[in-house]
């Protein structure tokens, strides 16, 4: 089954829009693989693990979000596209070709696209893994770290990568209206991010308290089903 989802790119993508909330901007989407053949999405990436596929999945899904996004008009270098992307994806001796390739075919890709590294995926040799950061963004590619504050997540990488955003878990955002330990938490990380050119967004804001408590204590960016549900886009 896996190998026909693979080869005959059997997925499309839902795109949840990240929005500026201090001046009600939409700065681009976070693109999300999805399937009818598989109960969870989850289990695909999981499968794919087991059966050494983790390459050609994510690859594929990478081209096949950036042709959707840009059939749907969004070729614009100021509208982003975050996708995630596993580490052991990222040092893979074909991915620097492949995105080359990908950049001839769309105008902007490279500028326009942020790559989330996976917190579900251990980077076991993290010197390599930097170099070829290094070399990505030399190409005009951009990073992000996701799910800051959840599992593997650690402080090493936004220390040493130095994305250009990083995004908390939503477990900071869940009651943020009423937790001030979590409030003070996101404060300090506002303050180092803000003197290290690092654009932080706050995940998983679902109810419009939690998103004037966001607004309220300097948060920029933000990504929950409250600024808006992940959705096809329409292809024109």
């Amino acid at each position: 089954m896996l190998n026909n989802l693979i080869r005959n790119e059997l997925f499309s993508h839902s795109f949840q829009p990240i929005i500026d909330i201090q001046r009600w901007r939409k700065i681009g989407f976070e693109g999300l693989l999805k399937t009818s053949h598989f109960n969870n999405v989850e289990d695909v990436f999981k499968l794919a693990i087991q059966e050494k596929q983790l390459y050609e999945l994510d690859s594929k899904s990478i081209h096949k979000a950036a042709l959707t996004y840009h059939s749907a008009g969004f070729s614009r270098k100021d509208c982003y596209l975050f996708l995630n992307v596993f580490p052991s994806t990222l040092i893979n001796a074909n991915f620097l070709p492949f995105v080359r390739k990908i950049i001839t075919e769309y105008a902007y890709f490279n500028h326009q696209i942020i790559f989330e590294i996976s917190e579900t995926e251990v980077i076991r040799d993290f010197s390599s893994f930097k170099k070829q950061i290094i070399q990505l963004r030399s190409e005009g590619f951009l990073f992000a770290i996701d799910d800051v504050g959840k599992g593997n997540s650690n402080f090493k990488y936004i220390l040493e990568l130095e994305p250009t955003f990083i995004k908390l878990d939503q477990y900071f955002s869940n009651s943020l209206y009423k937790n001030l330990k979590k409030q003070d938490f996101i404060k300090s990380i506002i303050n180092y991010t803000d003197n290290h050119e690092i654009k932080l967004i706050l995940k998983g804001i679902e109810t419009e308290i939690d998103l004037a408590m966001a607004k309220c204590i300097g948060v920029k960016y933000g990504q929950g089903n409250i600024l808006g549900r992940p959705e096809s886009l329409i292809v024109v």
